[in-house]
């Protein structure tokens, strides 16, 4: 397993993480077994990975707690990312924040402390300090950002530069391309890739939007009209899975799963530091190390590129998944 050291800190992480939302019960993700979870975190070590990445937000806390629980004895093998959450926007709520879930994750520093999402810019100055001042307490080895864009970014690198930038980025959403990966290039920022697959929707199992689970269907990729979304647009149902069909199209002639190309799309640009790819399963850990370990040919990386471009430009420059341009988080 290829590894990268996070810039500005001596914290090496593993090309493939393991995104641990999905290890417990929640809206999102529907039930979840317990068993199952362990077994997957079981394959991922077994499999060279070393980042598993949580958040205080999963499952209220329940998510660190299961990943404490199942990290217990390997502590010295493997970094640990989490995050604090928006609503804590002062120096004491966030330090307060950190010590709960160093409580819930069963140790006394985590590897990567990150922003969650950002609130206003004075909010996020005193957040990014009480980053600061943590890493310098030895609470964190490392600290850095999620969701943050351009303007977010200068706010917080006036004070420190992050280690990385944690962002959504797919063959399905590659809006991050426009700013924040050149943004994050120039000032030699980590990226952290999260929902590589799209939320199971480039694993190729569902053929029409009205296929995809209700709680699933709510980026902006879907109308407006369907339940659980945040946004007021139109979506691009149509298109997106015109798109998802032409790329099963290239999987197939090119011998790769739905799964394999997208992980191996993302494997193949120098820039993403790791991959946070979910799993359910150790057969799930398995085939996507396997696939990061072989990065696209450049004649197919071009074609993919360009089956995914006018699906890249109907989503906008928006990096934000959920909200309307209007009310991105992301700026």
């Amino acid at each position: 397993m290829k590894q990268s050291t996070l810039p500005g800190s001596d914290v090496t992480v593993s090309q493939l993480a393991l995104g641990c939302w999905g290890l417990t019960s929640d809206f999102h993700w529907g039930q979840r077994d317990a068993a199952a979870a362990q077994a997957t975190v079981a394959a991922a070590l077994d499999a060279g990975i070393t980042l598993f990445d949580t958040a205080t937000m999963y499952a209220d806390g329940a998510n660190e707690t299961l990943l404490g629980e199942l990290l217990a004895g390997k502590r010295n093998e493997v970094q640990i990312a989490t995050k604090c959450t928006p609503a804590q926007t002062t120096a004491d709520e966030v330090a307060a924040g950190l010590d709960a879930s160093l409580t819930r994750l069963k140790t006394d520093y985590v590897d990567l402390y990150q922003i969650h999402w950002a609130g206003t810019d004075e909010e996020l100055a005193e957040v990014w300090g009480a980053l600061i001042q943590l890493k310098q307490l030895g609470k964190a080895r490392a600290v850095g950002v999620c969701n943050l864009g351009p303007k977010q970014l200068d706010v917080v690198a006036s004070l420190e530069k992050p280690s990385t930038d944690q962002l959504p980025y797919n063959l399905l959403f590659r809006a991050i391309e426009n700013e924040i990966l050149p943004r994050c290039k120039t000032q030699k920022m980590g990226v952290l890739a999260y929902s590589p697959l799209m939320h199971g929707m480039l694993r190729g199992e569902w053929k029409t939007a009205d296929e995809v689970p209700a709680t699933r269907a709510r980026s902006r990729h879907f109308s407006s009209q369907r339940e659980h979304v945040r946004h007021d647009e139109d979506g691009h149902e149509t298109l997106t899975f015109d798109t998802i069909e032409c790329l099963q199209q290239f999987a197939d002639v090119s011998h790769n799963t739905m799964v394999e190309l997208a992980l191996r799309w993302l494997a193949s640009n120098p820039q993403i530091t790791s991959i946070l790819v979910g799993a359910s399963s150790p057969e799930q850990i398995a085939a996507n190390a396997e696939a990061i370990a072989r990065p696209l040919d450049k004649e197919l990386l071009k074609q993919v590129n360009q089956v995914t471009d006018p699906l890249k430009q109907a989503m906008g420059t928006n990096a934000d998944l959920w909200q309307s341009a209007a009310g991105s988080r992301i700026h």
